[in-house]
């Protein structure tokens, strides 16, 4: 969700130009002013059964492409209607928390945060709610769409009607040939690879960034049928081996629903001028210093639910994806000026030792890591 606040706080930090229908250009004047540290954007939920963790960063203006300033040294704790106080420990990068707290669900709970510029904020308090368990997570195969994803639920007792999902994607993939040579800079020499130095088989883990939401209020019964989750287009690198998607389901208060509902809204409907006019954001945070403030955020607490499945390739009717190099390999001789030229400077890895020297290719072909995920194979993974 980290990109779409991104987008909705350059709308609280500057201008926007309006075009009028009388084809008049006129400069529109936010009038939010952020602070020169910008706005707050606290993210993240209290849990009951999970532990709780928040990220805190700052808005950003336009252009928007600079990276996201995180709060560090804040003291951050979660409070009960009890007057228990639970500490959020810093983990590092605006991390809080990865604390499991002792949450009684007939109690209410708060957010209270303090930066180190002195400033003060604390949310309302807000309800635990029960969510209920994730009947399903499952998938369609389709020869025009690719796979489609769907998460399943529903509450017997007809209490929820407002959801929330979050995903995380993982997949193994290859990369085009095995490198069973190491080019070391230092030394300036090549040598066979040793156990745990292997780059071609990679684990690539991809979070959600977008706001899922599911509203059964209207419906006679509390029931969530094939929600759509993820689509995976046809032949894509996420299933040319094994592809896994957790999915977190989080119980919503209405207030959080309407408020998320709210952010969706301005963050995807500001292509043109027949889109709706986005309009300010009130959550659930206040800051104590300055009343008039905006916060970006909205405290929820509750259960979590979360369930895992595996898609194979395997399971496919057809799936064409396979890597490969676009350029045949290289010979590099094993001389001093070669090995630097190739290895070091010229963005190739060596693959196999030949006469006089080695076949090396390029990087991102033969290394996984280049793709940007991971040799390390996660713990939940199928051996």
């Amino acid at each position: 969700m980290s990109s779409r606040i991104r987008n909705l706080t350059i709308f609280l930090s500057i201008s926007l130009v309006c075009v009028l229908l009388c084809d008049c250009v006129q400069t529109y004047v936010s009038p939010y002013k952020s602070p020169p540290t910008g706005y707050l954007v606290a993210e993240g939920y209290i849990s009951a059964n999970t532990p709780t963790q928040y990220s805190l960063t700052r808005v950003i203006g336009l252009p928007g492409d600079s990276s996201i300033p995180v709060v560090t040294g804040a003291i951050v704790q979660v409070e009960g209607s009890d007057s228990s106080v639970y500490a959020l420990p810093e983990q590092g990068n605006g991390i809080y928390g990865d604390t499991t707290l002792l949450i009684n669900r007939a109690l209410q709970y708060r957010l209270r945060i303090h930066t180190p510029n002195g400033e003060d904020y604390l949310s309302d308090f807000v309800q635990v709610r029960v969510t209920p368990p994730i009947d399903s997570v499952n998938w369609i195969y389709s020869p025009n769409n690719g796979v489609n994803i769907y998460v399943n639920t529903h509450d017997p007792n007809n209490a929820t009607h407002y959801y929330r999902w979050t995903y995380d994607q993982t997949w193994q993939y290859n990369s085009g040939e095995i490198s069973t040579y190491i080019y070391d800079p230092v030394s300036n020499t090549v040598s066979a690879r040793q156990p745990g130095q292997f780059v071609y088989t990679c684990w690539k883990d991809v979070p959600s960034t977008t706001v899922t939401l599911g509203n059964t209020s209207k419906l006679s019964q509390d029931i969530v049928y094939e929600y759509p989750l993820v689509n995976i287009p046809n032949n894509s690198w996420e299933i040319s081996i094994l592809y896994s998607i957790q999915v977190t389901q989080y119980a919503l208060t209405a207030g959080g629903y309407q408020y998320l509902t709210q952010l969706l809204t301005n963050t995807e409907s500001l292509g043109s001028v027949f889109d709706i006019q986005p309009t300010q954001l009130t959550g659930n945070i206040h800051c104590l210093n300055d009343p008039g403030e905006p916060v970006i955020g909205y405290i929820s607490a509750g259960t979590i639910q979360q369930q895992r499945i595996f898609i194979s390739y395997n399971q496919m009717p057809y799936w064409d994806y396979e890597i490969s190099c676009y350029a045949a390999d290289h010979l590099v001789p094993n001389a001093p000026d070669s090995l630097r030229d190739y290895f070091e400077y010229g963005g190739f890895t060596p693959i196999v030792k030949t006469v006089g020297g080695y076949t090396g290719n390029a990087t991102r072909c033969v290394d996984c890591r280049s793709l940007g995920g991971s040799t390390n194979k996660p713990s939940y993974w199928p051996n």
